[in-house]
């Protein structure tokens, strides 16, 4: 039950109700914005954004197979691989967010946040726990080695996919004992790859394929002659950087795109959107582009002044004077340098950004800044979630059962023990005939009673993971939920719980609420303070089993 308020607030009249829409407005639940920590809006000074994934939402179709397909044109004229490849699907259902990539066996696997492996696929096979369990038994001590790659953002997802789908193209080629080159392993480097294939050299050969189409100008000259094809207008973004600007915050742009495709996609997104605003530049105080992240928030590079005008800027060189020109652009710089000449620092500045590791994580150790994480997967997830409460509250009435017949098992355990003690010390103890036989009988009957529980906790475990498996294949029938894996988070789920204040699916969410708004976490107990909340009928609490991504 929920406690009554201190306050009472006077209903409004039907006729400013009628002017308002027909009442207070309500937040769709796939459009809140999630905190992880408390943050009061009103603390804030500046909002920053990135650009890509983040103001910028990509038509995810046409986009992801554009790269794809330029990255599979790139391998085959510039780095040596064969025609063929080119009839190689993308399909957008095998990659999610928050994978990783052991570059020595072409596998693609899902960690929970315990650092467990919990699915993994070689090429689009999948591997059986049998299998990759032993292999990654200590993979969380060995994630950041030069053997594994994050996949952490959109734009890596048809990177992974063609990759997975090279694994899976080349192996069948080699077990069939036809050419694979250029994959074939070099004498006497046989030990660098444990495949059949040079998967290493691959993982990087796609990586390098990809980074070229996005350095040399060829993806982005495409996606700026047909915007309206690749990118997505969010008719509620014009009016929620108004409505932040409005409320005395200034607002910065931080991106790594450069000035000539900034310019285009900002344009296309703000420019004539709101009478106050012809020019995007006028929701903005400061724009940074080339910002380098996540080397920004780390090292000390000098911001660099962009000449706007030139078809291909010019850079001027160092900006010498202490603030910033809102009429000028900005390139590279770093954030000490920044906070300085904004004078606003660390909690006071809030970064709204879609990289867990270049904008949120390295922005939240490095700098303090507050942080908001964009998830555009999450309206699906939600989507998901809701759709299959039904099927989620069956799961959580047996998996209670399952826990409670597990403790009861236990517990009986516990009294078998006790059982085994008094019959081992009955001669001792001087116990009578008919009171040795009731310790007897008590004892055969425990242990029937706990094979007979043993025998349905095996069949509870059955249904659950049944049922945790219809749930998953509701939202990608290869790796199920985004942000959890079975009970616990994601390891991707996870770092957004440990550096993101606040998520959300997309800057305009923002719109629905008050720029003062206090974003408010629940409470967060350890798992030994249940006790003492269920007995006070705390409901404002994270518990372990419940989905960390959608409380409120």
């Amino acid at each position: 039950m929920s406690p009554e308020l201190p306050i009472q607030f006077t209903p409004l009249e039907d006729g400013v109700r009628r002017l308002l829409g027909g009442g207070m407005p309500t937040v769709d639940h796939t459009h809140r914005v999630f905190a992880n920590t408390d943050l009061a809006m009103s603390s804030i000074k500046m909002v920053g954004f990135d650009m890509d994934y983040t103001l910028a939402i990509y038509n995810k179709g046409p986009m992801e197979q554009l790269q794809y397909d330029l990255t599979v044109k790139r391998l085959v004229e510039h780095m040596g691989y064969p025609t063929e490849i080119q009839d190689l699907v993308y399909d957008p259902t095998f990659i999610v967010r928050g994978l990783t990539v052991d570059k020595r066996t072409g596998t693609l696997f899902k960690m929970d946040s315990q650092g467990q492996v919990t699915r993994c696929f070689r090429g689009k096979d999948l591997v059986p726990p049998e299998e990759y369990v032993p292999f990654y038994r200590n993979a969380s001590s060995r994630i950041s080695s030069e053997d594994f790659a994050s996949l952490d953002t959109l734009f890596a997802m048809p990177e992974a996919c063609l990759y997975a789908n090279l694994v899976e193209h080349f192996t069948k080629k080699h077990s069939r004992g036809e050419n694979v080159d250029p994959l074939a392993l070099a004498h006497g480097h046989e030990t660098a790859n444990l495949g059949s294939i040079n998967t290493w050299k691959l993982f990087h050969d796609v990586r390098k394929s990809i980074d070229d189409i996005h350095r040399d100008g060829s993806l982005k000259s495409i996606i700026m002659a047909d915007l309206s094809r690749y990118i997505v207008v969010d008719e509620g973004l014009p009016l929620t950087l108004h409505k932040l600007r409005s409320s005395g915050k200034r607002l910065f742009l931080l991106t790594n795109s450069y000035w000539q495709y900034t310019n285009a996609v900002m344009s296309y997104l703000l420019n004539e959107h709101l009478r106050e605003y012809p020019s995007w530049r006028g929701y903005f105080d400061i724009v940074i582009v080339g910002g380098r992240k996540p080397g920004f928030f780390a090292e000390r590079e000098p911001f660099l002044e962009v000449d706007q005008l030139s078809d291909s800027p010019r850079i001027h060189g160092e900006v010498s004077s202490g603030v910033f020109d809102k009429t000028k652009v900005y390139q590279h710089g770093n954030m000490e340098t920044f906070e300085q000449m904004c004078g606003a620092y660390g909690p006071e500045i809030l970064y709204v950004g879609d990289h867990i590791f270049g904008d949120i994580l390295r922005s939240k150790k490095d700098s303090g800044w507050r942080t908001c994480h964009i998830v555009e997967e999450l309206e699906d997830e939600i989507r998901c979630v809701l759709e299959g409460k039904d099927t989620a509250a069956r799961l959580a009435v047996i998996d209670e059962q399952r826990h409670n017949t597990a403790d009861a098992i236990g517990e009986h355990r516990a009294v078998l023990s006790l059982l085994d003690l008094a019959l081992t010390e009955a001669p001792m103890r001087k116990l009578s005939d008919e009171e040795v036989k009731g310790l007897e009988t008590a004892h055969r009957r425990l242990k029937k009673e706990i094979d007979v529980a043993k025998r349905a906790l095996r069949k509870l475990d059955d249904d659950v993971h049944a049922l945790q498996d219809e749930i998953d294949m509701t939202f990608n029938p290869y790796w199920g939920r985004l942000l959890k894996t079975r009970n616990e988070l994601s390891r991707f789920g996870s770092q957004i719980r440990s550096y993101a204040d606040t998520y959300t699916s997309r800057v305009s969410n923002f719109l629905q609420y008050s720029p003062m708004h206090l974003y408010r976490a629940p409470r967060d107990l350890m798992t030994h303070d249940y006790v003492l909340a269920d007995s006070r009928g705390l409901t404002n609490v994270r518990r372990p089993e419940e989905p960390g991504d959608l409380n409120p």
